[in-house]
């Protein structure tokens, strides 16, 4: 039995997106296995849970307390930046790179001037080398993005003759842990074709959009084909479950949503055969949506985000057995296409992806035939199944072979006046850095609603 806390990149709540959720599962599978579970998200929460214990975000000093208790901690995305003197704690620290970040942000910032992208471009630079240099024991989602993330840590200098003579596979360094899913698929019962939009009939055909819509995915294509496919089969029903993000900070850099709405009212499809669901759909009532599916969708554009991506809406769509339809280039497409879960098709091909939905459409026996497929893969990527290499690592947490910080730093507690320091400093460079990209408006708007969260937040963990 240990210690752990987890530092989650995003929302921790009945709404939340993929980080949160990854947090929020590995910490319940970890404390099945005994070990004692704090996890902090972004923000407030409303969400509860028997095994583990939930906290909102912690001021620096509170999360310092926090973390000098842990026997190990697992954080992900800026936490090295949102609170520095992580760097300086004698606690293993885990990160978690399952998230190809930069190379999302590349593409989520290429609309935006070229003198912001750079900007934008040396912090996250900045985010990823504290990550490569403060991290014990590293977390990737497949094997491709182990190859990138080794790369990246030899770069970074953490490949050396002490993390070779410790184990040469560098399993101990850096290993996968996957999306995963639950270990029960859910049952229909009465809740098929109960859906907030669509008023689908028992005949239509759906397919489902489930997750986000983000600059890097391409649902434009998607509506096209769509479009085309309807001339032939007007059963056909698409629904994106999702266009507002639980994090309220994601839509103002999100530009695809809008141009998909846009599309689709001047293709003449929306609230007819396209339906977009503004509202997060909360993670306890997803399965809902799945289930009164025929099929599950992800198109992308053919970059280098894709190839490095980890889908995570595929997994719920292997979690309810449903057919799958996607975008050739990334992990989840070898899958489908090696394991004959679905179509797979061209990028930006609306022909191909046309005749895909209406295959998909017209033939039901072949939908069932690939379901018990579907749910055949699905066993294997459960949770409790993913997360192996790091109960490993978490029966014996340790420092990293080649790791010096801490050889030298200082181990006192730092005192409230040094963190206070330290908080107001991170504040100050935020402001300065949303002045830049937001201008004076949004960012007194930012400070209000930040003033006020932070007035609201419960007593922290002791």
């Amino acid at each position: 039995v240990g210690r752990l806390l987890i530092i989650a990149n995003d929302v921790v709540a009945k709404r939340m997106a993929g980080p949160g959720i990854r947090c929020f599962e590995l910490g319940r599978e970890l404390a099945k296995a005994g070990h004692q579970v704090t996890l902090v998200g972004v923000g407030a929460t409303d969400l509860a849970s028997d095994s583990l214990k939930i906290v909102p975000r912690l001021s620096h000093a509170d999360l310092d307390r926090l973390a000098r208790g842990q026997d190990a901690i697992l954080l992900e995305g800026i936490a090295l930046v949102r609170y520095p003197s992580l760097r300086s704690v004698p606690v293993p620290l885990i990160v978690d790179l399952y998230d190809p970040f930069p190379l999302a942000l590349l593409e989520q910032e290429a609309h935006r001037p070229v003198a912001q992208q750079e900007r934008e471009s040396l912090e996250v630079r900045k985010v990823l080398r504290e990550l490569l240099r403060g991290g014990d024991f590293f977390l990737c989602a497949s094997e491709v993005q182990r190859d990138l993330w080794t790369g990246a840590l030899l770069e970074a200098g953490r490949i050396t003759p002490r993390t070779w003579a410790q184990d040469s596979s560098l399993r101990q360094l850096i290993d996968v842990v996957p999306f995963g899913l639950p270990g029960n698929r859910p049952e229909a019962g009465t809740v098929r074709r109960q859906l907030p939009v669509g008023n689908l009939d028992p005949n239509d055909v759906v397919l489902l959009w489930g997750g986000g819509i983000y600059n890097w995915f391409d649902p434009l294509t998607l509506i096209r084909a769509v479009g085309r496919a309807v001339e032939e089969d007007p059963r056909i029903k698409l629904i994106f479950m999702s266009t507002d993000h639980p994090n309220t900070s994601i839509p103002e850099r999100m530009w695809m949503p809008a141009r998909a709405r846009q599309l689709s009212d001047e293709l003449g499809l929306t609230d007819g055969h396209v339906y977009f669901n503004h509202d997060w759909v909360a993670y306890s009532e997803r399965s809902q949506w799945l289930l009164a599916s025929d099929c599950g969708v992800s198109t992308h554009f053919d970059h280098a985000e894709t190839r490095y991506a980890f889908r995570t809406r595929m997994l719920d769509y292997l979690w309810c057995g449903l057919p799958i339809i996607c975008t050739a280039g990334d992990r989840f497409a070898q899958l489908v296409a090696e394991r004959e879960l679905g179509w797979v098709v061209p990028a930006e091909d609306v022909d191909a992806l046309a005749q895909a939905v209406l295959e998909m459409a017209a033939d039901p026996n072949r939908r069932r035939v690939i379901s018990e497929r579907v749910s055949q893969v699905a066993q294997d990527m459960t949770w409790e199944r993913v997360s192996a290499p790091l109960r490993r690592f978490l029966t014996n947490p340790a420092l990293a072979a080649d790791q010096p910080r801490h050889a030298w730093i200082h181990r006192r507690q730092p005192s409230r006046v040094e963190m206070r320091t330290v908080e107001a400093v991170r504040l100050l460079r935020r402001a300065a850095y949303e002045l830049g990209h937001q201008g004076p408006v949004a960012t007194v708007r930012k400070a209000g609603r930040w003033w006020g969260q932070r007035g609201r937040r419960q007593p922290p963990a002791r």
